[in-house]
This record gives C-alpha cells, structure tokens and sequence, in this order.
C-alpha cells in the first residue's frame, strides 16, 4: 500500500453540499476518510469514500463531554488531519479549545481570521476600512423600530444575524429575513431574541457571486468564482454557473486575505448589479462553501490542495477551469423553484415555466457536460439516492400528519 492509501482524515458534517464534497475529493484522492457527523442517519453518509463513521456527544448537549471524546479519538486514531472546516458548529468549538487540541493538525483559520471572517459586523468593520464596498447597515439595538429604519434604509430591507452560529446557541442557526414592509418589519423586531447579534441592511440589487479562495499565510493560492442562478429566499443557492473572475471582487478578497493572514480556505459572497457593474461585498466564511461541487468537477480540488498545503506543505499550481458550467443540488433547487413561485408575478410565469423545463431535462445536460450534479456522480451515487428516498418519505409523512389533523378537525366539529 502506498504511502497516500495510509493517510488518514477526519471530517466533521453530513450536509449533501459541503461535506460530501470534501469525502469525496479526500476519498478519491486515496485517503482513509473519517466522519464525525451531527446526523447519524444523514445521507452523505452513504458515501462509498466514508471509511468509517464515529459518534461523538453533541457540543451543544455537553461540552465537557465533546472535548474528553474528541481528545481520545484524536489520540487513538493518529489522524494525519482533522477537517472541522465544512460547518461552523465543528469550528466554533475547536477554537474555543485551540490549547487542548494544539498537539494536533486541526484545519481552522487562525484567531484574527476567526474574529473578522465569522462576524458580519466586524466584516463590514474591516471591508470599510480597507476601502471595500459594503451595503449601508447597522447592528440593531432594542431602541430601533419599523418606520426609522424603513426610512434610513428603504424595503426590502435585510435583517440577519451577525453570526451563522454563536458559541453559546450552537444548537441553533440563525436565519435571514428578507422584508417586503413596515409591518413585516415591525412583527419580526419584536420577534427577535438579543437584537445586538442580528443586522439590518439595506437590500442592494444584482445577483449572488461566490468568490472562493485558498490561501497561505495571506497569499491566494487558488482562486474560483461562480454566480447564483438561483437561491432561496434569504437562503443558500441551489443553482449556480462558473465565470471568469472578476479583477475587483479578486482585489477585495486579497486585501482582506492579506489583512488577516489567512491560511486556509475562504469564501467570499458579493452581490454585483449586472446593469451597474458596481458591487458590494455581503459576508465572508472562512470555511468550505455550499457551492464546492461546481470547482471540484471542473478539477479545481480545493479539499485536497488544503490538505496538502497543511499536511505536505505542498502547493499546486493554479487550474485554469472552464467558464459557463452549471451545477445544481437537484433536491434543494426543486425546493427553490416550488417556494419561488408564490414570490412570481403574473408576468413571471413564463420564465418559471422555462426554468422549471430546465430541472427536469437535468440528465440532458449531465450527458453534455454543460451542467453537473451536487449529488449524483458516476463513482458515488448511493447518497444521491438516499437523499431523494429521504426526501420521498419526508413528504409521505407530511401527507398522512395533514390528513389525521383533518380527520381530527371534521370529527371536532361533528361533535359539535
């Protein structure tokens, strides 16, 4: 056996995006691929290039119990890396303990990229220092109110958490609301638990531009730039398309690459006004991103160009990958699309019609090469199934709990 078969890794998650990604490439690539994942029944477990799984206590539960657990595995299982950077509940708690896990390779940016690139504030903080575009906004305070900030800021407008996760409310994701009104506006606020951990922003028009990059010691190494084709509402892409990068997205992300000395991978989401050509930079994540599919099929392997700059100190050289590539999360994106049409004008429904022709010829475009696949690839498809069969049974239980509440409604009502 060679000495790549030997090497081993651990990576933390089970999402369909991200970490499957990162088995994958770290699989094919000969390593022995560890998970440690939050959902034991998730579907990217199914992955052939899964080695082997370990059940360690949930942060949240008992933090005591997660460090002692951690500490014993890493101890007995010699692990050539440990890879907590595909979801922020892994990495939060790996910073908070850096001195305990200091004997060992543990894939997290250093505490000034931790400070800037996980909270939203401290980035806008930065990126208006360093002369990056940012969208007018403010963290709220219990004082502010509907009309005063509809007014400084206009609808829509954005409010969403400073932080994706909080060290102390890992049990709980933070969501992003999109408002349309004063009276949406004025429901949210008073719905909203410590106001000083969420933003209000204003809503800048354009679309989504993913920037990715992998650095070492504030030098970019690699670099990969998609945009969204199509979203969530105040969520993550589900559809997205490769392009050529753009000079100044590129120059924001070195700046602040530069500025925090970050070793490491790095996503950077801008929003960019096609008519306008200005843009604004929205938030960074100095962790794996959701659309890390797309650069791996077009040989841009990010996972294993990470592993080896911290394991080899090894680096690559830059891949020149092809533009105009679409790649989609094909559960995910048919969520989009449903949700999507209540939002739709009348005028709209033709181009709702024509996208949703385009989800379902998705095999077409599999066998051209023009469009890949998150979930389904030739050499692992048992996920992509599990996901769809997940999905399948979700949807039947919805079915049969909507049908007893009706049956529990007409039998209430006979009785009365």
């Amino acid at each position: 056996m060679n000495k790549n078969a030997m090497e081993r890794v651990l990576v933390f998650g089970d999402d369909m995006r991200i970490f499957l990604a990162v088995a994958r490439s770290l699989g094919r690539a000969g390593k022995e691929v560890h998970a440690a994942p939050f959902n034991w029944h998730a579907p990217a477990l199914k992955s052939k290039y899964i080695h082997a799984v370990h059940r360690l206590p949930r942060y949240s539960d008992d933090p005591n119990a997660w460090r002692t657990a951690m500490q014993e595995l890493l101890r007995s299982a010699s692990f050539d890396l440990v890879i907590p950077c595909c979801d922020d509940r892994s990495i939060l708690p790996f910073h908070m303990h850096r001195e305990d896990f200091s004997a060992y390779r543990v894939a997290i940016p250093n505490p000034m990229s931790m400070d800037f690139l996980f909270d939203k504030q401290a980035t806008r903080e930065l990126a208006t220092r360093l002369g990056i575009p940012v969208v007018p906004g403010l963290r709220l305070s219990e004082e502010d109110n509907a009309p005063d900030l509809a007014a400084r800021y206009g609808l829509p407008l954005v409010i969403k958490p400073r932080r994706s996760y909080w060290p102390d409310r890992l049990d709980g994701w933070g969501k992003v609301f999109i408002v349309e009104s004063e009276h949406e506006l004025t429901r949210i606020l008073a719905e909203l638990q410590d106001r000083p951990r969420y933003l209000a922003e204003g809503y800048f028009k354009g679309v989504g531009v993913g920037v990715s990059v992998l650095a070492d010691n504030g030098q970019i190494r690699h670099v990969f730039q998609h945009r969204r084709l199509r979203e969530g509402w105040g969520g993550s892409s589900s559809y997205r398309i490769s392009e050529v990068i753009n000079p100044g997205l590129y120059s924001a992300c070195e700046e602040i690459c530069r500025h925090t000395n970050l070793t490491g991978v790095c996503m950077f989401e801008f929003r960019f006004n096609r008519q306008t050509q200005k843009w604004v930079l929205l938030e960074t994540n100095a962790r794996f991103w959701g659309s890390l599919p797309l650069p791996l099929s077009l040989g841009l392997d990010f996972p294993l160009y990470l592993y080896d700059l911290l394991v080899h100190r090894r680096h690559h050289a830059p891949v020149q990958y092809t533009c105009g590539v679409r790649s989609r999360n094909v559960v995910l994106d048919g969520l989009n699309l449903v949700e999507s049409l209540g939002r739709l004008h009348w005028n709209e429904i033709g181009a709702w019609l024509v996208e949703s022709g385009r989800f379902l010829m998705q095999p077409v475009g599999w066998l051209t090469g023009r469009e890949r696949s998150d979930s389904f690839v030739l050499d692992d498809m048992r996920p992509g199934f599990a996901e769809c069969a997940m999905l399948l049974t979700s949807m039947r239980q919805k079915l049969v709990r909507s049908r007893h509440a009706q049956l529990a409604r007409r039998r209430s009502e006979q009785v009365a």
